[in-house]
């Protein structure tokens, strides 16, 4: 089967995935040529009391948009487990020695990323359909940088990067899920180009 990677990013309303919400979710699948397969974009609907009125300023969060588009939290996650169902190609082992298919995902600072996810579908009680080791194009550049020996540039944000190697990607769209994995998903394929 044909391996397929799923590029995704979340806006969150604070830093602590214990306890703050995700409030807006964007994907990508794409094929083994890295060409697009299906989007999935949901913005989630939240309690401003669980949210950091700094994060909601950064993440462009406008309440009148929110209430008209977004969907609350378990259906946005049972969804994106459909989504990440239809794109699962990675093989895995179960206990009982029966074999299993979850999505690759891939995030910018993954770090970040993986666990809010993971700790956002515990607390709904919602099955995650995805590979816990998330792939990370903050390490694929960081890595990049060490083997080519070439100066690595002030910062590793996802902006930063972008305009270093040419990708294209508005500022008004930074801190926008679908924005964002757009640019990852093409910084990806950038940096997988100048490896080869």
């Amino acid at each position: 089967m044909e391996q397929r990677l799923i590029f995704y990013d979340l806006e969150t309303g604070g830093p602590d995935p214990k306890r703050h919400p995700i409030i807006q979710l964007a994907a990508i699948a794409v094929d083994e040529g890295c060409e697009p397969i299906e989007a999935f974009e949901a913005k989630v609907r939240f309690d401003k009391r669980n949210a950091n009125a700094h994060s909601l300023r950064k993440r462009h969060y406008h309440p009148g948009i929110w209430a008209r588009e977004g969907r609350s939290a378990k259906e946005v996650a049972i969804e994106f487990g459909f989504f990440l169902r239809r794109h699962s190609t990675k093989t895995g082992l179960s206990a009982q020695g029966q074999s299993y298919r979850v999505a690759q995902l891939v995030a910018h600072n993954a770090a970040f990323d993986g666990p809010f996810l993971v700790a956002w579908h515990k607390r709904l009680g919602v099955y995650l359909p995805a590979h816990r080791m998330v792939l990370c194009t903050m390490q694929l550049a960081m890595w990049h940088f060490t083997i080519s020996r070439t100066s690595p540039p002030a910062n590793f944000q996802l902006a930063t990067l972008c305009e270093r190697f040419g990708v294209p990607f508005h500022a008004a769209k930074a801190h926008d899920a679908l924005g964002d994995v757009t640019a990852t998903a093409r910084l990806f394929q950038t940096l997988i180009h100048k490896s080869l």
